[in-house]
């Protein structure tokens, strides 16, 4: 009994699919790929036939120039590709996220920003927004004038 992916044309179990499998293998890239030298020769077609030329000059033909682009063609069969290489990644834990890494970490200020730059780390020294030296700060007496 077939599953729902060999309908497809996908390769299914455990191993992960190669990118190959995504772009060729499905029915409607199968169906997708078929069209793009129909497509393309009547393009080619259209410059001694005038009644084509009237149909790849409108704007359906415009649409669906991009449609029978191979570019995006193999950048929307790719999605699913992109998918499932992600959800095969392994995945951190709760604890060990970047916010977490980065709160801990003693070289980097409230915004992320390295101590000595961020103006929301007192460290900064003139550059903390809380220091009267800094030009942002509303007690900023400039004492060259």
């Amino acid at each position: 009994m077939a599953t729902d992916e060999e309908h497809d044309g996908l390769i299914g179990g455990g191993a992960p699919n190669k990118l190959r499998h995504w772009l060729w293998r499905p029915w409607y890239a199968k169906l997708w790929w078929s069209g793009v030298p129909i497509y393309w020769l009547g393009m080619l077609a259209s410059l001694k036939v005038d009644a084509l030329a009237e149909i790849y000059r409108s704007a359906a033909g415009g649409y669906l120039n991009i449609l029978f682009f191979p570019p995006i063609m193999a950048l929307v069969l790719s999605f699913g590709f992109l998918r499932q290489w992600l959800a095969s990644l392994p995945s951190l834990d709760l604890d060990e996220t970047d916010d977490v890494v980065l709160r801990t970490d003693r070289r980097f200020g409230p915004s992320r920003m390295p101590r000595q730059f961020d103006p929301l780390d007192p460290a900064s020294g003139p550059l903390w927004v809380g220091n009267t030296l800094n030009p942002t700060n509303p007690g900023y007496v400039n004492r060259a004038s």
